[in-house]
């Protein structure tokens, strides 16, 4: 696995470094301190990079930051870090192609499964930073994740939003206060309305349409 960490502080690049090493083995993990030298030190790797960290008020971000980052680097998994970061901030990195948010306070064990889940193909974002709206925005518009929202219930997208996070049935229960094999019942609904094969392809295909 190889991944960059762009931040400006030192120490936390060594902390985050030390993380990645423990969760995989062997793991090449390239440092930038600004904006720039993120896009000029790894846009022409000899290898792909895996992962892409990168903390939101890091030096020479911009508004269009995340943008260029996932054009530079398509096959990455670029992924928001900060300490604060508000909640339409998240949400605008994410519907840019950001695979979503980790602040910066998470625990060891909790950072690992959030990369996992990334890494996996899925898309990590806080339970108290998800917002579920009324309908799905692409759904107004006919697109086609829109499309497969409308087919949704408004507790089963609530469920959605949730997994979209990377809480586990447990979790979402919990949250939304139903029996863990009701939310099951729910998730095996949701992947079979909206054509996905798995929990992870569920929480892209709810990314993409806006549940976040």
């Amino acid at each position: 696995m190889r991944a960059v960490v762009a931040d400006d502080h030192p120490l936390f690049r060594e902390a985050v470094r030390l993380r990645l090493d423990r969760q995989f083995p062997g793991a090449v993990v390239k440092e930038a301190s600004t904006f720039d030298e993120l896009l000029a030190g790894h846009r022409d790797a000899a290898e792909p990079v895996d992962l892409i960290l990168i903390d939101l008020h890091m030096p020479g971000m911009a508004s269009d930051a995340f943008e260029r980052v996932i054009r530079e680097f398509p096959r990455s998994a670029v992924v928001l870090m900060s300490g604060v970061a508000r909640p339409e901030d998240v949400r605008n990195a994410v519907r840019a192609g950001a695979r979503g948010f980790l602040p910066k306070t998470m625990p060891p064990e909790a950072f690992a499964a959030a990369l996992s889940i990334v890494l996996g193909g899925g898309t990590y974002v806080p339970a108290e930073l998800v917002n579920v709206p009324q309908a799905a925005p692409e759904a107004k518009e006919g697109g086609p994740f829109g499309v497969a929202m409308s087919a949704l219930t408004p507790r089963e997208q609530q469920v959605l939003a949730k997994l979209a996070t990377g809480a586990q049935n447990k979790e979402i229960g919990r949250d939304l206060g139903l029996a863990e094999v009701t939310v099951k019942l729910h998730v095996r609904q949701i992947l079979k309305k909206i054509g996905a094969r798995n929990r992870s392809e569920a929480a892209s295909i709810a990314t993409r349409a806006g549940l976040i």
